[in-house]
């Protein structure tokens, strides 16, 4: 019998910032909600299976547009200690996730507003293909 093996080559379409801030994570969405002038509204919290099959949530901020949409994650999980949405990136408080597609803002451009806030203390670009956990920000 012959067999049928399924290769799936996923894109990553999005960029990823990982952002060092102490300041409380309704706090921080307000923060950016003034910035880049979006509007984050709180959604049900993002959940996900962390490598023992515990099922672990995150707190999520979305904005939604007919191009793109932004999120910021809260690293941490909301019940589970010692859980982290990236493992590898345990140092960082927040991740915000931005569409590539998004038209109204360049990765350069959201970069400089992001760092010239007072409450982030600090901010890197990550490369999304070299994220082991990146699966984790799809539900």
């Amino acid at each position: 019998m012959k067999k049928t093996r399924l290769d799936i080559e996923l894109t990553y379409d999005f960029w990823i910032f990982g952002v060092s801030s102490s300041i409380k994570f309704f706090k921080l969405a307000w923060a950016i909600n003034t910035q880049l002038k979006l509007r984050l509204i709180r959604q049900a919290d993002h959940t996900i299976q962390d490598k023992k099959g515990k099922k672990c949530a995150f707190g999520i901020y979305s904005y939604k547009t007919e191009t793109g949409d932004i999120e910021l994650f809260k690293n941490k999980s909301l019940d589970t200690e010692g859980a982290y949405i990236l493992p590898e990136y345990g140092h960082f408080d927040y991740f915000v996730k931005v569409d590539s597609s998004l038209q109204s803002f360049s990765r350069e451009e959201i970069l400089k507003e992001l760092r010239d806030m007072k409450w982030i203390e600090y901010i890197a670009a990550l490369e999304v293909t070299d994220l082991k956990s990146k699966d984790n920000f799809f539900s």
